[in-house]
């Protein structure tokens, strides 16, 4: 798990993703196929039984959604037989906007995972502008279909779809 103090040292904040990484170290050529699980504009998280140690580069090919980057990466932290951060430290202006078109394609709001990210303070809405509800099997319905490929929710959000189901 990466603590707060590391999450809070990231450029951008990063999306959970599932793609394919082609990863070689670059001082040997070691070569390996992984998966990425999360990516930012910055960096990226790929899931790897085997590990290169912090420091090292790698050249990577990311792809997902139909979106294909390649770029230069050094190993930020590494987490034994489960994988590592990697911070992207060189990139084509070609690939850093497949990478902005990828990021694009798979972030909203629901699914940020962390990274300086503006957040305001909870207001408390007065007990009038909050729906009643009237049937709450709509309501449940509505927010388990909006949890099948999100893992977050904001209070608007909540209250949009509270809203639209009754």
């Amino acid at each position: 798990m990466i603590s707060q103090e590391s999450a809070d040292k990231r450029k951008s904040p990063r999306y959970r993703c599932q793609g394919s990484a082609h990863i070689r170290e670059i001082a040997t050529g070691v070569a390996m196929w992984t998966t990425f699980t999360d990516i930012s504009l910055h960096g990226c998280y790929v899931e790897a039984t085997t590990a290169y140690r912090v420091g090292v580069m790698l050249g990577l090919k990311l792809e997902a959604n139909g979106y294909r980057v390649e770029a230069t990466g050094e190993v930020r932290v590494s987490y034994p037989s489960l994988g590592m951060g990697i911070s992207f430290t060189k990139m084509s202006g070609e690939d850093r906007e497949r990478l902005r078109e990828l990021v694009r394609s798979i972030s909203r709001p629901s699914v940020i995972l962390g990274g300086r990210v503006a957040m305001r303070a909870p207001s408390a809405a007065p007990a009038e502008t909050l729906p009643g509800v009237a049937n709450p099997a709509a309501t449940l319905q509505a927010m388990s279909n909006f949890f099948e490929d999100r893992h977050m929710m904001g209070r608007e959000e909540f209250l949009r779809i509270l809203r639209k189901s009754q």
